[in-house]
């Protein structure tokens, strides 16, 4: 009989021989997870041997040893020895499972007592699905992967892969913290209106991820449906998605490995649901800053950004020239300023070398300019990074390259760059190569630390850090903490220290970072990408993230429109981060910046600091309710509820729209804001022929 585990929400059911999840039952949505029992499994361990290195534990291969159970809680345990073809491990598995209202939870802890490191751990592993309902409408199972964009596909009817060599199986797999956001991913089926948050919820910056597998494989380069098809497979081969977390221990012989809580929870809706489970649980485990409380989240709709000198030399603008390259920005409403390319060896070179290079000026004239921007009202943050070390300097051969990430092996990763000034460099033949060094070194933060004070010291309001996704795993005997975890809780010490130090100096110092890591949220919550004309899952989960959208071309009209009607921030960069403002091929799109800019500053609590509604419950009719260039943002102000409706015409045409108001305001009238145009009122409801690759926002009166 079925050991089996069971409350109001759902019932679990493990094999009483190996301990496998055989059935995972939704009683709310009447589903059975586990479609295909015959593909059910529960852990596998990693053991690597001298001369296999792919040295597997199969879980469901081992003999169940022990079960206790209560109410609302199960522990399986494995004693040991494990064994596989190689011979036998003095390994003993615990797995807890609880069930918590509508939530499972299960946890793994390992005693490794071989002399073998335990490399990886998976589970639980939840093998045989076939998608969400019954026969009709389970293969409309759509994935939500949460990354900062949101990745959403069908693998239930087109599974794909990203690994195609090495393993059996098509396989994805979604590594957390980066590519991953945040380390969840949802099973959903919008005609059932139900859905499967799988989420991990550790409290450690550790590397790990989530993993899909097809068995017994797929029909690659099909049309539409690459799943096997009736009479392919025989009836004594099971069919079905495996899909389990997976953790990189590296636990070392006597040690324990203790893994996060992986959660299963059925929910009704979509992944929208399971975002807010997800947000609900960070921030009741890490602080979020106070959008309010920092000038660049607070204030910065917009930034000029210059990279003053190229890594192959080529200077643009000298520190004497920055009152005039920061008044170029103020005059268009800009009034926050990024200077990248400012130290030894230009952007993207000679790191880590956080000084001014001399053939752009020194200290003296580099403060001399930050104070003349404060002196118009104008906030100054400068380009650094962490990580990465030029491998040409005398620093990195004399002392750097000690603090490389390595591997198991103790070579060092591969190494990359940038080139920007000249065509051998853009194509990526002679640009500098840059090295990374692993923040999980106590020398590589001190040595970020002490640099960025500096900084403070002369006047800087913040810095941005640029490639602020560390390393999955760092193998340095230098690093603090095991290789799945060095690198990622050093990089959030280092950033922390870092912030705590140089609010010694001013208290305002600020910080955005290139990173759509959720736990960055702790520190800052203004960043740099931002998606092309898609919604971002990491801002609807957390929607004081703010992206920013590069304009670095004179005619991105739509960029900045879309920047409007997302609530984005604008990193300007004209001539691709080569020029100011006033450069004249940009003129006229830095006025029209300038009209957003009046706009936004005028609606920022509304536009910039409120919630963005997602889906928007707005009347719309006309043309632009079926246009495919037609684009529509609704805010509400978290202060007074007041909402504002952003209607923006991508196209190439003027484009007709009725606004008959919002849903809960159909009556009355509205604020009206144009680009070059006064705010008006008018009576709903409204219409407007929009211009083309322009916008126009409503505003409850």
């Amino acid at each position: 009989m079925a050991i089996r585990l069971e409350n109001d929400f759902c019932g679990i059911d493990f094999d009483p021989v190996n301990g496998a999840v055989t059935s995972l039952f939704d009683k709310a949505g009447g589903i059975e997870l586990i479609a295909e029992p015959r593909l059910a499994d529960n852990f596998r361990l990693l053991l690597p041997l001298p001369d296999l290195h792919g040295n597997y534990v199969e879980g469901k291969e081992q003999r169940l040893t022990h079960v206790e159970e209560d109410e609302a809680h199960l522990t399986l345990r494995w004693d040991g020895p494990l064994t596989n073809a190689r011979g036998d491990y003095d390994v003993s598995v615990t797995m807890t499972i609880v069930l918590s209202a509508p939530a499972v939870t299960f946890r793994l802890e390992v005693e490794n007592r071989t002399d073998l490191e335990l490399a990886e751990a998976w589970y639980p592993i939840l093998g045989g699905l076939l998608g969400l309902g019954d026969e009709r409408v389970r293969r409309d199972t759509c994935l939500m992967v949460a990354n900062d964009l949101g990745d959403e596909r069908n693998v239930f009817r087109r599974f794909g892969a990203t690994n195609e060599l090495g393993t059996p199986l098509p396989e994805w797999l979604f590594t957390y913290p980066t590519p991953l956001s945040m380390p969840w991913c949802d099973l959903f089926n919008r005609r059932l209106g139900r859905g499967l948050y799988f989420a991990s919820h550790d409290t450690l910056a550790r590397f790990k991820g989530v993993r899909l597998a097809l068995y017994p494989g797929s029909g690659r380069g099909r049309v539409n449906d690459d799943w096997p098809r009736p009479g392919e497979v025989d009836a004594a081969t099971p069919v079905g998605v495996i899909a389990n977390w997976f953790h990189f221990p590296y636990t070392p012989p006597g040690g324990r490995f203790d893994g996060s809580t992986i959660v299963v929870q059925f929910h009704d809706g979509d992944w929208r649901q399971a975002a807010a489970v997800y947000r609900e649980w960070f921030t009741s485990r890490f602080p979020l800053v106070d959008p309010r409380k920092s000038w660049m989240r607070r204030d910065m709709t917009a930034f000029q950004d210059t990279m003053f000198m190229l890594p192959e030399g080529n200077v643009t603008v000298t520190f004497s020239e920055i009152p005039r390259w920061a008044r170029d920005a103020r005059n268009h409403g800009v009034r926050h300023v990024l200077i990248s390319g400012w130290n030894v060896g230009g952007h993207d070179g000679g790191y880590p070398q956080y000084e001014p290079d001399p053939r752009l000026g020194t200290w003296e004239e580099l403060e001399t300019g930050i104070r003349a921007c404060h002196e118009m009202d104008v906030k100054v943050f400068l380009f650094v990074n962490i990580h990465p070390a030029d491998t040409a300097i005398d620093w990195y051969k004399n002392e750097l390259h000690r603090y490389a990430v390595l591997n198991p092996w103790g070579d060092r990763t591969a190494a990359t760059g940038w080139g920007m000034g000249t065509l051998g460099a853009r194509l990526g033949l002679t640009h500098p190569t840059l090295e990374r060094m692993g923040a999980g070194v106590p020398q590589v933060r001190d040595i970020f630390v002490r640099q960025m004070r500096r900084l403070a010291e002369i006047g800087a309001d913040g810095v941005h850090i640029d490639k602020c996704h560390p390393f999955g795993l760092d193998f340095n005997p230098l690093a603090e903490g095991g290789p799945d975890r060095a690198d990622w809780e050093g990089t959030l010490r280092c950033v922390e220290t870092m912030l705590d130090t140089c609010r010694e100096v001013n208290p305002e110092f600020s910080l955005s970072a290139e990173s759509a890591w959720d736990r960055i949220l702790s520190y800052t919550d203004v960043t740099w990408w931002a998606p092309i004309d898609r919604p971002s899952l990491m801002k609807f989960t957390f929607p004081q993230w703010l992206p920013a959208r590069a304009v670095n071309q004179p005619f991105a009209y739509n960029v900045v429109n879309e920047a409007v009607y997302r609530g984005w921030g604008l990193l300007v960069g004209p001539g691709n981060y080569t020029a100011s403002m006033a450069d004249p091929l940009f003129a006229p799109l830095a006025a029209y910046i300038k009209e957003v800019q009046r706009i936004r500053q005028e609606l920022k609590d509304t536009l910039f600091l409120g919630e963005l509604l997602d889906p928007p419950s707005v009347l719309i009719e006309g043309p632009f309710a079926g246009s495919e260039y037609a684009r529509l943002g609704l805010f509400r102000n978290s202060e007074t509820g007041q909402c504002a409706c952003v209607l923006a015409n991508l196209g190439d045409e003027p484009l007709e729209t009725v606004f008959g108001g919002f849903d809960a305001n159909a009556s009355g009238c509205v604020y009206v804001y144009q680009p070059f145009e006064p705010r008006r009122e008018v009576k709903l409801p409204f219409t407007t022929k929009m211009a083309p690759e322009r916008f126009v926002v409503l505003v409850e009166r």
